[in-house]
């Protein structure tokens, strides 16, 4: 009975040293060959030249002249510790925005920054359609007023090939 046992305690230590071993090797891989610590940049410059082309082909398509407004991203738009949600309503009423799937970035401008009345919502849709909505301020609370929306192409591109950057 003692060397069933012992044999039995043998076979689970074994494999859990297995378990174990195999566990942290595949973890030590993994951190040292992240792509995203090894592609970041080139990723980015990836993501700005696609969110740059989409812009390019929404502004065309609307003839949209965009001098005098100024571009938020959803995080700007973040209530910082400390605020107090009465204080920004105008940011709170803006978030909702940014919900939802797009080809590149949704992308927000707003004349006169937060303090200006009127702004645009410009996006690709999934399917390729490009999006425009006009946005008014009424009171301290961002409102759409109209949403335009124009079948455009879907801009395909390349996925991004992280395997080339994973030296």
């Amino acid at each position: 009975m003692n060397k069933r046992a012992a044999l039995l305690l043998l076979i689970i230590g074994i494999f859990a040293y297995g378990i174990n071993y195999g566990t942290a090797f595949a973890n030590s891989i993994e951190e040292r060959n992240r792509p995203e610590k090894a592609c970041s940049e080139e990723f980015e410059k990836y993501r700005k030249k696609l969110d740059d082309r989409v812009l390019k082909d929404i502004v065309k398509s609307y003839s949209l002249d965009l001098s005098g407004f100024q571009e938020f991203t959803n995080r700007e738009l973040d209530l910082k510790v400390g605020d107090s949600m009465n204080d920004h309503s105008d940011q709170i009423s803006l978030q909702h925005l940014f919900v939802g799937g797009s080809i590149g970035s949704m992308r927000l401008f707003l004349e006169n920054s937060l303090e200006g009345t009127r702004g645009y919502f410009l996006y690709k849709r999934v399917d390729g359609n490009n999006v425009l909505k006009v946005l008014n301020k009424m009171g301290n609370i961002w409102v759409v007023m109209t949403v335009d929306e124009k079948k455009a192409d879907k801009l395909e591109q390349k996925p991004f090939n992280w395997d080339k950057c994973a030296d």
